[in-house]
């Protein structure tokens, strides 16, 4: 559901970005580089180990333009996500446990990237663009006064929607916002983890040059 729906919107933003280029005299949002910090929050989507949202995240990344309407770069996020289980009775290959647990996992997606950017207006300026790289993640189980530790890393993917907001022309600071679906391939059989799925938006700031 997610994917189709993300997929439909970047096809039409592609092409009425390719309409509008030709329509007008296209000014990029950073001549150079830039640099941004953003704050962001995921749903997880089909994730039986941690399936809560969560609003503990951020990300940075750096963008280099080498064409008038694309840049590429790297980046780098760290998201946290946590959830409660209460009191329920587990069976067990020697027999069964009552308890409640805590699991967390904590992700740090790296990857390189690249941007298109379409002319909108002089102020706001959207962008579509693809990260491949890959995803640290670690998973943790707390039940009772025991305690479980998991570490794995995956390939990621990750297509992106968004758009830099300046608040004066030709100012190299703005607003920086962005919607994206996360895929890597993490693995990790003791807490049932097969892939790491999650729908993220992020706002932050930008610095361009």
């Amino acid at each position: 559901m997610f994917r189709k729906l993300f997929i439909f919107t970047l096809t039409l933003l592609v092409v009425s970005g390719v309409c509008a280029q030709k329509k007008n005299n296209y000014q990029p949002p950073f001549s150079n580089e830039m640099v941004a910090f953003s704050w962001g929050g995921n749903v997880p989507i089909n994730n039986d180990f941690t399936n809560k949202t969560s609003w503990n995240g951020f990300k940075l990344e750096y963008r280099k333009m080498i064409k008038p309407d694309l840049s590429v770069g790297f980046e780098m996020s760290w998201n946290g996500f946590e959830q409660y289980r209460p009191t329920k009775t587990y069976q067990l290959r020697n027999g069964a446990v009552t308890t409640d647990f805590y699991s967390y996992m904590y992700t740090v997606p790296v990857a390189l990237n690249a941007h298109h950017y379409f002319h909108f207006n002089d102020m706001v300026t959207p962008f579509a663009g693809l990260a491949l790289g890959a995803t640290y993640s670690e998973e943790k189980l707390y039940y009772n006064i025991y305690g479980s530790n998991y570490y794995n890393w995956g390939f990621l993917i990750s297509p992106e929607l968004g758009a830099i907001v300046k608040f004066e022309e030709g100012s190299g600071f703005g607003i920086i916002v962005g919607v994206n679906y996360n895929y890597s391939t993490n693995k990790q059989s003791q807490v049932n983890l097969n892939g790491i799925q999650n729908f993220g938006f992020q706002v932050g700031i930008m610095l361009g040059k």
